[in-house]
């Protein structure tokens, strides 16, 4: 149970960080992915998930916010060329990344709070 709890408490303090300096439309997936990791961190504490949910859950954090960085980079470099066809990349992987968090949270959740999760996070996916 005490490893159950650092984990979350590691992963609540590397969510809290994670891409912080990207566009509106990548902070939004950014507060989105936020909000579920909470929900997750919330039943984690409370015994409600599994060493490996946990695990799963944290790989996948890892994953997106690799490519946060990824388009972290995008983003510098279409400000200094124009050309937008990376950073739009990077945003598509960053909403994959996104996804393949949420496919593993939301069955945890209720279905009222997951659907409005996914909805969220469809809407910010918008540039």
């Amino acid at each position: 149970m005490k490893a159950r709890n650092t984990i979350a408490m590691v992963a609540i303090a590397v969510m809290l960080t994670a891409c912080a300096s990207l566009y509106t439309a990548t902070c939004t997936i950014t507060q989105v992915v936020d909000a579920g990791m909470r929900d997750w961190a919330q039943l984690s504490v409370a015994g409600k998930t599994s060493y490996a949910i946990d695990t799963a859950v944290i790989a996948a954090h890892d994953r997106y916010r690799q490519s946060c960085g990824v388009a972290q980079a995008a983003l510098i470099a279409y400000k200094q060329s124009g050309d937008q066809v990376e950073y739009v990349a990077a945003i598509s992987a960053v909403r994959a990344a996104a996804d393949g968090l949420f496919a593993i949270i939301t069955p945890m959740l209720t279905q009222t709070r997951a659907d409005t999760l996914k909805a969220d996070l469809q809407k910010a996916s918008a540039l």
